[in-house]
């Protein structure tokens, strides 16, 4: 009788031990399964989810470079087409498809066909004239029955005895040249005469980006006073300056104008831009400077000598995108930027 309990509880032993790592291997393969079958349904649901629905926008008649960001930004892909005109500015667009107001899936394809200038204006004769009407006749030239316009390129300041100051002593390219719209012009202008007939020019009423170069020519320190006003066609002129005109200036020098400020909502191709930083707690006193980067060309736009907690504040006249390198001492300490808004 115990022989055969005996022989049971063996046979349940062999059998419990035979089982064990079967259920063992069971369960692994039981939660393996069950974590691949979750893992498959998320990627499924992923990759079968549907994409936002949006609104194509029209971007016939524009700029390329004013909307490609903003066409990026939406989740659109862009294929560019070009076709060579005689009669139309470079970079616009004149066709796309789908076209605006449809409704399409994110990271839909835009194709946009885009002219690709072939005319050539003749640059006028800017010497002998004040820098703002100088800037004035570049931007209101005239090809055919189409208004177009050359922006500046780098306008430098020299002293000079023979010529008033701000106005333009030589440019390049020279008057006559036959350019394409996209080649910019380049302006040598006077900062005066120097030494003791250094004065102090009137720039009130003038913008602060067209003067802001002519005033460090004269060896002052520039201090903007930011005043608001509701008129978007008065932001950056200068409402009035702590010196007079044709005070004589010394080197160092700090000269405070009143400049006008639109507050923007949204940025534009071009407007003035309000840059305020505060310089940080842990860096020692330096030459500040504020060089900016856009489509208009590299300058700089604040430049005083300043410590830790001071804010360094101005405007400047923005042409596109734009890069503003806060600099110490000539080592750059921040880059801020500014995208434009297209729609």
């Amino acid at each position: 009788m115990n022989n055969d309990n005996d022989k049971n509880t063996n046979s349940e032993e062999a059998e419990f031990k035979y089982f064990k790592p079967v259920k063992r291997l069971a369960l692994i393969f039981f939660i393996g399964f069950s974590v691949y079958l979750f893992i498959s349904t998320m990627m499924l649901i992923f990759l079968t989810k549907s994409s936002a629905e949006v609104k194509i926008p029209d971007v016939t008649n524009k700029r390329f470079v004013d909307v490609s960001n903003g066409l990026t930004r939406k989740g659109f892909r862009t294929e560019l087409k070009f076709v060579d005109v005689y009669d139309i500015e470079d970079g616009i667009i004149l066709d796309q498809y789908p076209e605006g107001g449809r409704i399409a899936l994110e990271e839909s394809k835009i194709t946009l066909t885009i002219s690709r200038s072939k005319f050539f204006i003749d640059v006028p004769s800017l010497v002998g004239s004040q820098l703002p009407i100088a800037v004035n006749k570049l931007k209101n030239l005239h090809y055919q029955d189409k208004s177009v316009s050359i922006s500046t390129g780098v306008i430098s300041y020299i002293p000079s005895d023979k010529t008033a100051a701000n106005v333009v002593i030589d440019q390049s390219p020279k008057a006559g040249t036959k350019i394409s719209p996209d080649v910019k012009v380049n302006l040598l202008v006077s900062s005066g005469s120097v030494g003791v007939d250094k004065k102090m020019p009137d720039v009130t009423g003038q913008s602060i980006d067209l003067c802001y170069d002519l005033l460090l020519a004269k060896g002052v320190i520039v201090n903007q006073e930011i005043v608001k006003t509701d008129d978007i066609n008065k932001s950056g002129l200068i409402n009035s300056q702590s010196i007079p005109a044709e005070t004589l200036l010394n080197d160092g020098a700090t000269v405070t104008v009143s400049v006008n400020y639109y507050s923007l909502t949204e940025h534009p191709y071009s407007a003035y831009e309000l840059i305020e930083y505060v310089i940080p707690s842990d860096q020692p006193q330096g030459l500040f400077e504020a060089y900016i980067e856009d489509n208009h060309s590299r300058r700089i736009r604040f430049s005083s000598p300043s410590g830790p907690g001071q804010t360094i504040k101005f405007l400047f006249q923005r042409v596109g995108n734009a890069k503003i390198f806060i600099n110490r001492d000539k080592k750059n300490l921040r880059v801020l930027s500014i995208h434009v808004n297209e729609f």
